[in-house]
C-alpha cells in the first residue's frame, strides 16, 4: 500500500466505516481525505483486517451483516491458517453464501475441512435450509461433513424447520448417513409439533433406523393432537410398524384435542380401528372440558361415540354446570336433550341455575327452568339463584325466577336477602 498523507486516526476510522457501507465521504472533506477514501476502497479488505487487529473472521462477520459480498469474497481468499478458514466456513455456511463456502473448501492454501468443529457448518446450514451448502459440505472431496455429525443434530434441525429436501438428503448419504431415529427420536417429535407432514412421512418411512410412531408411548401423537395437525395424527395412527395408540398415555391425546377443539383429530382418535380413545375417559372428563370450552361438535361426538359413549349426566351433571357457568347455550341444550342419560337441569340441587343466574346468562336460565324433565326449581337452594342475580343486577333473570309457574323464587328468601341487596345497589325495578 502506498504512503498516505497524515490524517487523525478517528478520521481514518470514519472513512473505513463509510467504505464498508459503500457510503461516499461527507461533501466538505478535504482533498487529503478524498485520497484516503479512494485508497481505502481499493484496499478495503486489507485495511479492515488491519483495523481489527488482524481478526479476519470478525471483519467477515461485519461484511456479511452489511451484505457486502464482494468484500466477503476478498476476505475469505485471505485466510491465514486452517483454523481461520474453518471458523470462516461455519460463519458463511450459516449465512447461506454458497460461493464463499466453495471458495473456502477448495482454496489452494488453508482449505477448510467440511467436517470441522464436528460438523457445525452442516448443522447450521441444515437448520436454515441452505440446500446447496449442505450438498457442498457432504460432497467435499476431502474431510467431507458427516450427515450423522453430532449424533444427527443436522437432521433434527432440518426436521424442526421443515426443510424437506435436506431431510431427504441426510438419511440417504452414502457414508455416515443420519438415522431418522437419532437423538431419541427428537426429529419426529419436532416435525410433528410444527405439522411438517412430509418430514414426518420420511422419518417414519426411512429404510433404516426409521422413527417409531409410538415413540415415548405416543408423545408425537399427543403433540400433533394438541396442535391440530390432522394429517400427522393420521400418519402416526396408520404407521404400518409401531403405530401410535389413540388411547396412549391413558387417553392424553384425546384430552389435548378436546381442550383445543380439534374436531377432526377427536373424530380420528375415537374412530381408530385399534386401541381407540374412549369417549368416557376418566369418567367423562373429556366431556366436561369440551363443555367448558364451548366446543359443540366435540360434545356431540363424545355423546354419540359408538363405543364407550360418555353420559351427559356424568358426575351428577358436572358438564352441565360448566356449560351453564360459561353461557354455552347450545351445549346446555344438547346435554338436557340427550336421548340417553340426559343431564338433569336440577342436578346438584339446582347449582347450574344459580351459576347461570350469577353470570347473567338469561337463555341458559330459561332452558334450565323450562326443561321438560327434571326442570330446575327457581327457588332451589333457598333462592340462591335470585340472590346471585340481585347481587349482579340481572333484572330480567330476577323476573324470570320470580314469575316461574312452578316453584317460583320467593322475594323474601333468605330473610329478604335478595330484596336487601337490590335496594342497597339501587336496582329500583
Amino acid at each position: 500500500m502506498p504512503a498516505l498523507p497524515y490524517l487523525p486516526p478517528e478520521v481514518v476510522a470514519d472513512l473505513v466505516l463509510r467504505a464498508l457501507r459503500l457510503e461516499a465521504p461527507i461533501c466538505d472533506i478535504s482533498a487529503v481525505c478524498s485520497i484516503w477514501h479512494s485508497i481505502v476502497v481499493r484496499h478495503l479488505a486489507e485495511v479492515l483486517i488491519l483495523s481489527h487487529k488482524g481478526n479476519m473472521v470478525s471483519v467477515l462477520r461485519r461484511a456479511l451483516k452489511h451484505n457486502k459480498l464482494d468484500v466477503a469474497l476478498d476476505l475469505v481468499s485471505r485466510t491465514g491458517s486452517l483454523a481461520e478458514s474453518e471458523e470462516a466456513l461455519v460463519l458463511v455456511a450459516q449465512s447461506g453464501q454458497a460461493d464463499l463456502v466453495s471458495c473456502l473448501l477448495y482454496a489452494r492454501l488453508h482449505a477448510a475441512h467440511a467436517d470441522c468443529q464436528d460438523g457445525e457448518a452442516l448443522v447450521l446450514a441444515a437448520q436454515d435450509g441452505h440446500i446447496e451448502i449442505v450438498h457442498l459440505l457432504l460432497d467435499a472431496p476431502l474431510h467431507a461433513a458427516h450427515a450423522n455429525c453430532q449424533d444427527g443434530l443436522a437432521l433434527v434441525a432440518a426436521s424442526e424447520n421443515g426443510h424437506v429436501e435436506i431431510v431427504r438428503m441426510l438419511p440417504n448419504a452414502p457414508l455416515h448417513a443420519a438415522h431418522a431415529n437419532c437423538l431419541d427420536e427428537q426429529a419426529l417429535g419436532l416435525a410433528a409439533q410444527d405439522g411438517h407432514t412430509e418430514v414426518v412421512r420420511m422419518l417414519l418411512d426411512a429404510p433404516h433406523h426409521a422413527a417409531q410412531a409410538d415413540w415415548q408411548d405416543g408423545l408425537a401423537l399427543m403433540i400433533a393432537a394438541q396442535e391440530g395437525h390432522v394429517e400427522v395424527v393420521c400418519m402416526l395412527l396408520d404407521s404400518p410398524l409401531h403405530a401410535a395408540h389413540a388411547n396412549c398415555q391413558d387417553g392424553h391425546a384425546l384430552f389435548l384435542a378436546v381442550q383445543h377443539g380439534h374436531t377432526e383429530v377427536v373424530r380420528m382418535l375415537l374412530g381408530a380401528p385399534h386401541h381407540a380413545a374412549q369417549a368416557d375417559w376418566q369418567d367423562g372428563l373429556a366431556l366436561m372440558i369440551a363443555a367448558q370450552e364451548g366446543h359443540v361438535e366435540v360434545v356431540c361426538m363424545l355423546l354419540d361415540a359408538p363405543l364407550d359413549a360418555v353420559h351427559a349426566d356424568f358426575q351428577d351433571g358436572e358438564a352441565l354446570l360448566v356449560a351453564s357457568w360459561h353461557g354455552h347455550v347450545e351445549i346446555v341444550r344438547i346435554l338436557l336433550d340427550a336421548p340417553l342419560h340426559a343431564a338433569h337441569a336440577n342436578s346438584q340441587n339446582g347449582k347450574a341455575l344459580a351459576l347461570a343466574a350469577e353470570k347473567g346468562h338469561i337463555e341458559v336460565v330459561r332452558l334450565l327452568l323450562d326443561a321438560p324433565l327434571h326442570a330446575a326449581h327457581a327457588n332451589c337452594r333457598d333462592g340462591r339463584a335470585l340472590v346471585r342475580a340481585a347481587e349482579k343486577g340481572h333484572i330480567e333473570i330476577m323476573r324470570l325466577l320470580l314469575d316461574a309457574p312452578l316453584h317460583a323464587a320467593h322475594a323474601t328468601c333468605q330473610d329478604g336477602l335478595a330484596l336487601g341487596i337490590a335496594a342497597e345497589k339501587g336496582h329500583v325495578e
